[in-house]
């Protein structure tokens, strides 16, 4: 796998600008999945790649030639399964992600299952507006987070996960529905969770108050 860094942007809703620099800033490519070009544009930061079938993207941005322009048709996936399609094939693996939620909510429902069907084959950090949702292959060790809300996704009923740290533990445990693991609280600021396969971790930017 190739050791660049990439941020993906989708056409959710996107940082502010001085955010956002941060963001780009820490990245070696930025790729955009169609209409999100947009608002970068907008914000003055030219993405590396754009992909998508591109219906959503000004012409404008079609004809600036600093960009590199992927153009995907297959109305079966959405761009962002088009963008991560074109990332395995080009063994990219390291992917933070914004825009990822804030629009419409079928369209962070949809990208949800995408991210979390793909997990076994890149490492994900999803920014969104309420936390970040973190990729979790074998172990993972948090600092820092007591009183964050913590919620596991397994994409597997059969996967066993072993946690500590929480208001609520698992013990070499499965979850056998995709809420089973949330509503949970880290109830200590280290926070350790093992798997045996690739699971997804939400980290909340709130605090849970504690009474």
């Amino acid at each position: 796998m190739k050791k660049e860094k990439i941020i993906l942007v989708l056409n959710g809703k996107i940082p502010k600008k001085s955010e956002l620099n941060q963001f780009i800033n820490k990245n070696d490519l930025v790729v955009c999945a169609d209409g999100a070009a947009n608002e970068l544009i907008d914000a003055n930061i030219i993405p590396n790649i754009i992909i998508g079938d591109l219906d959503s993207i000004s012409e404008k941005v079609k004809k600036n030639k600093l960009i590199k322009i992927i153009k995907r048709s297959n109305q079966n996936l959405n761009d962002f399964q088009k963008a991560l399609i074109w990332m395995e094939n080009e063994k990219h693996s390291n992917i933070d992600i914004i825009g990822f939620d804030g629009k419409r909510i079928d369209h962070t429902i949809g990208n949800f299952s995408i991210a979390l069907k793909e997990i076994s084959n890149f490492n994900l950090t999803i920014h969104t507006e309420s936390g970040i949702f973190h990729t979790v292959k074998k172990y993972k060790k948090f600092n820092g987070i007591l009183s964050r809300y913590i919620s596991i996704f397994s994409s597997d009923e059969k996967i066993k996960i072993t946690t500590t740290g929480l208001q609520y533990e698992l013990k070499n445990e499965t979850l056998k529905k995709n809420h089973s693991g949330t509503l949970n609280f880290a109830n200590s600021d280290i926070v350790e969770l093992k798997t045996k396969q690739e699971i997804l971790v939400f980290v909340s930017n709130k605090l849970k108050k504690i009474i």
